[in-house]
């Protein structure tokens, strides 16, 4: 066996030392100044009498309606259930994929919504400076509709030809607003999307442009996946590994239509992050279909009843969220005339559900999608989202609160007609996911950490309640003048940036540079985050 070096030597010793007398020592976690979310156990070392628990947001009602002809798949504007011609089914399809942003560069919120799937629709827009009144400018080269723009045509291979995507029609479109370019620039907007053009062509496209408005298409217009892409596509900028994630939708059986298995393919960009030289550079990171644990197959096939339709990732305070849109899936049509709109039914609907994932490509499922702890409730019967509460491809943070817009529909998939709604509900900061301690006293523990900054924040709500937090070395051990009855006990309060304080102690100025533990001691309280921050003294 090969003699260890001295310098090898000491290296071990030291370490055996250091694990010895320091427990967290080799194991404490870069926090920095980021807030750490309770979506998973990454920051956790113990809990007892905690149980993990799903937020449900409040609806806030209706926002946006089809009130254009463009919004209307029988071209017509006209009160009750939409359907008409158009790709594959005719079904309405008004707003049935959207993406809302506040736009910081314009102080503004904005929106880019599916109007409808037939040929003279397409991607539309519409505006607000409060998030609940929108407009829809008449921003159509003909000044007829709010219809973005497109500088290119897409080629129909087939038919060695071009046309314009206007007369084509599309689908599954996602708009990004990409932080890491400055307003202004051509490629500052992003959209994924599928022209429609039959199933055999079901490939992403991508396009860009300098202001949302007017767009051009990368790669000539050319697909840059392979099949499917008929649910949505969304490209993404990843800030933790400064890369461009695309995803979209990956069929696993029948190839699209009835007995369908939906799945979601997950990509990488290869070419440097430049998209206009290299567009078709993607790589398969992952794909997948819906695990659950209710193996119900749908009536005469070996295909599960639950699936996942669409699904929408967000990037939040270091987690990806995908917002999991769960279609519990049907292969029989409801028949014209056959549509019912006020019973509220169990299959043929959507719902979603939040999935955190900590690299953007394994997403846990177990905390909310599996158990059916939906983010928004589908509604009573007979109200306009009884079956259908579908996400958006992203979440806004305004004024303290989550943004949650979603399509309503008062009818099932496979009835092809029903009146589409954009309805809006609201969530807590950083409400998706939280820690819970009922009548019998909880702990939450975390693993060691190094203090950066010098105050303590706490997302915590023991209205009804009490919270405690100490402060423990890296071993676990108490320091003194951070616990026991030192720590102050805070009841009947609900904060979102509680600032715990200590005898003679008004922050963590002293332990700064030193590896820390926290002890949460919930009493019917819920904790929703922490963050260390550096505040003037």
């Amino acid at each position: 066996m090969p003699r260890r070096s001295p310098t090898c030597n000491m290296r071990f010793s030291f370490c055996v030392l250091a694990l010895a007398l320091f427990p967290g020592f080799l194991t404490a976690l870069e926090v920095g100044l980021r807030k750490q979310l309770f979506v998973d156990d990454y920051i956790i070392s113990r809990i007892t009498n905690v149980t993990r628990e799903a937020g449900v947001a409040r609806k806030m009602g209706v926002v946006l309606r089809p009130t254009l002809p463009t919004d209307f798949q029988a071209g017509e504007v006209h009160d009750g259930p939409d359907g008409g011609p158009g790709y594959e089914f005719g079904e309405s399809t008004f707003c049935w994929f959207f993406s809302p942003h506040w736009d910081a560069d314009k102080e503004m919120f904005r929106l880019w919504y599916l109007a409808s799937k037939r040929k003279g629709s397409g991607l539309a827009y519409a505006e607000s400076r409060d998030g609940i009144h929108w407009t829809k400018p008449l921003i159509s080269k003909d000044g007829k509709s709010n219809l973005v723009n497109w500088n290119s045509k897409v080629p129909i291979l087939r038919h060695k030809t071009s046309m314009n995507l206007l007369d084509i029609g599309m689908d599954g479109a996602s708009v990004t607003i990409d932080p890491t370019l400055p307003a202004g620039s051509r490629e500052k907007y992003k959209v994924a999307f599928y022209p429609n053009m039959g199933g055999s062509d079901a490939r992403t496209r991508l396009g860009y442009s300098a202001d949302g408005i007017h767009w051009n298409l990368y790669n000539d217009g050319l697909p840059v996946t392979g099949r499917a892409a008929d649910t949505n596509n969304q490209i993404h900028w990843d800030p933790l590994r400064k890369r461009y994630l695309l995803h979209c939708r990956q069929d696993f059986a029948a190839g699209g239509g009835l007995g369908e298995l939906r799945g979601v393919r997950i990509m990488e960009h290869a070419g440097g992050n430049d998209l206009l030289n290299h567009p078709g550079s993607w790589n398969m990171l992952t794909k997948f279909v819906l695990n659950d644990p209710d193996k119900s197959l749908i009536k005469g096939t070996n295909i599960p009843v639950f699936q996942i339709h669409t699904f929408p990732m967000w990037y939040y305070e270091g987690i990806w969220f995908a917002l999991t849109d769960v279609l519990a899936a049907t292969n029989r049509p409801v028949e014209e005339g056959q549509q019912d709109f006020e019973t509220r039914h169990d299959r043929g609907v959507w719902e979603f559900y939040m999935a955190p994932s900590r690299d953007g490509i394994k997403y846990d499922f177990s905390a909310a999608v599996y158990p059916r702890k939906a983010l928004i409730k589908r509604g009573p019967a007979g109200s306009y989202d009884k079956d259908c509460a579908r996400p958006p491809s992203n979440i806004i943070t305004r004024g303290d609160e989550h943004w949650i817009y979603y399509l309503a529909t008062n009818e099932r998939w496979g009835a092809r007609k029903w009146d589409a709604r954009l309805a809006l509900a609201k969530l807590r900061l950083d409400g998706f996911f939280y820690l819970e301690a009922g009548q019998k006293p909880g702990v939450v523990e975390t693993k060691p950490f190094e203090v950066v900054g010098n105050r303590l924040q706490v997302n915590v709500d023991a209205t009804e309640g009490e919270v405690r937090v100490e402060v423990l070395d890296s071993g676990g051990k108490p320091l003194p003048p951070f616990s026991g009855g030192r720590s102050k006990a805070y009841r009947g309060i609900d904060e979102l940036r509680l600032e715990p304080e200590w005898v003679e102690q008004e922050g963590l100025s002293a332990l700064k540079g030193q590896q820390i533990r926290l002890r949460f001691h919930l009493d019917n309280a819920r904790l929703y985050s922490f963050e260390v921050t550096k505040v003037a003294d």
